[in-house]
């Protein structure tokens, strides 16, 4: 009895023994747990790039793969820095980058020919807001445009590339592809007879005084700016019921910045035009267009400030030519200039000046000689008329 006794007790001290040893083994690990991802503390000086990631993956406990592609030195004091971030350190410098796997770290220079590729990159779309597919490649830096498929006129790009070069594309998007603003623009294209043009004080030298008492702006080589567009078009309207105007058109156009947009108001006419032989000759119809058309681009600057670059043209059908073809009298400016939101801009000067004479006579007695001058005559018009174009661009909040 005293002997098996003896044994339970040897057997109980020896079970106590080992589970007291092994306590602080399971404690170590569990520490280990607990304490996150290896730390790395290493000097390198002027080290092979290679030989520097072998020693952290032993440092580490994990392994690190790099393809054919890495290479370079490496001049690094690590004190107990994180594995990845340590990774960055060594890689970042040389252009390198690299993923994780499920048991291992690879590493490449990412590229597209580069052998790794395959194993590191991964495909998203990523949508754009306001830049079209194409517009947005262009503004990369050519080393990124080789992760990018782009399809013109499409609002989304497909990247192919590693985790790292994508965050940085996403980036890029967010920093340039922000929705523009658009302008809305007002205008009014008024026929104005030339003489009362000069009554309403527009008088592009730099006259600023008429009957009417409108007040131009500084811009005396186009107009003028006004503050106030109400007070021009009720003008108008005045001079339009006296028969002294003719409002042509008072559209509305809302435009993106930085975009082209048109206004026109055309007429268009028909002329037959005959060729051939006169044995057999061909008739066909010809459509000429006149009109007002005017073509704008607003470029917002800063705050509450425009640039508007402006190609106007009035054209108008003033007679026929050789053959009966008819004559096309156009007018064109060319400027740019800065406004602010909800000024009006006033261009002028498309001034037309046409001359028509005009003979009728006595039907058989208008023909015949020596006399016939006498049942003959000549009335000879002349119609100034100015094309006026008031533009109001405001910004759209």
């Amino acid at each position: 009895m005293h002997r098996k006794g003896a044994v339970y007790s040897v057997v109980t001290v020896v079970f106590f023994a080992v589970l007291l040893f092994s306590f602080p083994l399971f404690a170590q690990e569990e520490n280990a747990e607990e304490s996150g991802p290896p730390l790395i503390t290493n000097v390198f000086l002027d080290a092979d790039i290679r030989e520097v990631l072998q020693d952290i993956a032993t440092q580490a406990g994990v392994p690190i793969l790099a393809d054919d592609t890495v290479s370079g030195v490496v001049s690094l004091e690590l004190n107990e820095v994180p594995l990845e971030k340590a990774l960055d350190m060594v890689l970042a410098p040389l252009g390198f980058t690299y993923v994780k796997t499920e048991d291992y770290y690879l590493v490449s220079a990412g590229t597209t020919d580069s052998p790794a590729f395959k194993n590191m990159a991964r495909t998203v779309r990523i949508p754009l807001r306001d830049l079209a597919a194409d517009e947005f490649v262009k503004l990369l830096p050519e080393y990124y445009t080789q992760f990018v498929k782009a399809i013109e006129g499409k609002n989304f790009i497909v990247v192919t590339a590693p985790e790292e070069i994508i965050k940085k594309i996403e980036d890029m998007v967010q920093a340039v592809d922000s929705p523009r603003k658009q302008v809305v623009l007002d205008a009014v294209v008024t026929e104005i007879s030339g003489e009362e043009a000069k009554n309403l004080g527009i008088e592009w030298g730099g006259v600023t005084s008429g009957p009417y008492s409108l007040q131009f702006g500084e811009l005396a080589s186009i107009g003028g700016i006004f503050q106030r567009l109400e007070r021009i078009v009720a003008t108008l309207n005045f001079l339009e019921r006296e028969g002294k105007a003719r409002i042509r058109s008072n559209p509305r156009l809302v435009v993106m910045d930085g975009e082209t947009g048109e206004m026109s108001v055309i007429r268009e006419e028909y002329f037959a035009i005959t060729t051939g032989t006169p044995a057999y000759p061909t008739t066909s119809l010809e459509t000429i267009s006149a009109g007002v058309v005017l073509k704008v681009i607003p470029r917002i600057v800063g705050e509450d400030e425009i640039i508007l670059s402006l190609n106007p043209e009035v054209s108008n059908v003033v007679g026929s030519g050789i053959q009966e073809l008819p004559v096309i009298s156009r007018r064109k400016v060319n400027t740019t200039v800065r406004v602010k939101s909800g000024e009006t801009l006033v261009i002028g000067g498309l001034r037309q000046l046409i001359e028509v004479t005009a003979t009728s006579k006595v039907p058989l007695l208008g023909d015949l000689p020596l006399i016939g001058g006498l049942f003959r005559s000549k009335k000879t018009t002349v119609d100034d008329k100015d094309i006026v174009m008031l533009i109001t661009p405001t910004i759209m909040e």
